[in-house]
């Protein structure tokens, strides 16, 4: 009884929210496979009639795209790296030290990240082109870090404070000096929740489009500015676009795969137990 109970309360449930979940990326991987005649036919084919892969020929061919994956590769992996290791060092001063204005840095690290990040648009941009470095990868990590690292410390210090200060106390006695009991005993308890963190901020930094499309130019491009360029006041190429948007996807499913496990406990760890 409890068993067929599960099935209509957990399964039936869970497989209705997958099927919302993945309808719209199998909608967009199919209408990609399709003839640019047949997405705009009257006649409605869910399955392509004639599959093609004309859209990612033409994609990788005709257009920079792959060049605009390497700039957001370069730049959401130099903001993970930097937002990584400030916050864990400001995370680990803030936790284990006791000094004045402590408690209102904490707060003032978290109303920086509550800031709406669109009125850092003019001074930012008013700095970049004071430094030359305006339409570079190096401005958008420089953006991107600015606004992810307040975050990222302030989750990492909470993180860290739940780490026993007695397990530092027990290595020091052993001989272990200040940085083997950061990247020894720490860092590996925090590993779960700093790879929750860190993924966040990738995910951002590879979506984010307003500060891409003021701060880039064609050479320094992410993707995300990218597929909007293939929409034009009298054009819209929904082949590029769908072909675009599979494979914009596939580094972060490659990324969840990979931490998935990480990822799981990290965004559990504050959960109730029982």
């Amino acid at each position: 009884m409890r068993e067929k109970k599960s099935i209509w309360t957990f399964y039936i449930p869970l497989v209705f929210f997958m099927v919302i979940v993945l309808f719209p990326f199998a909608w967009i991987f199919l209408t990609s496979l399709k003839e640019e005649k047949e997405m705009f036919s009257s006649e409605f084919h869910f399955l392509p009639l004639a599959p093609t892969l004309d859209s990612y020929r033409e994609l990788f061919e005709k257009t920079e795209f792959l060049h605009n994956m390497w700039n957001s590769l370069v730049v959401s992996f130099s903001t993970v790296l930097i937002a990584g290791i400030v916050s864990f060092l400001a995370g680990y001063a803030l936790s284990r030290y006791r000094f004045r204005m402590r408690n209102g840095l904490m707060y003032f690290f978290l109303l920086l990240y509550l800031v709406p990040s669109t009125l850092l648009l003019i001074p930012l941009y008013t700095i970049f082109n004071t430094m030359g470095i305006l339409h570079t990868q190096l401005c958008l990590i420089i953006a991107y870090s600015t606004y992810s690292i307040p975050y990222a410390v302030w989750l990492t210090t909470g993180f860290i404070n739940q780490v026993p200060f007695e397990l530092e106390e027990a290595a020091a006695l052993d001989g272990c000096n200040l940085f083997q009991r950061m990247t020894m005993i720490v860092l590996p308890l925090l590993r779960p929740a700093m790879v929750a963190s860190l993924s966040f901020i990738f995910i951002t930094s590879w979506n984010e489009y307003t500060y891409a499309n003021m701060f880039t130019n064609k050479e320094s491009r992410t993707v995300t500015v990218a597929l909007s360029n293939f929409m034009s006041q009298y054009n819209i190429r929904w082949d590029l676009i769908t072909a675009g948007g599979i494979i914009v996807v596939i580094p972060v499913v490659i990324m969840f795969v990979i931490v998935q496990k990480d990822l799981i406990a990290g965004l559990t760890a504050g959960g109730v137990k029982g």
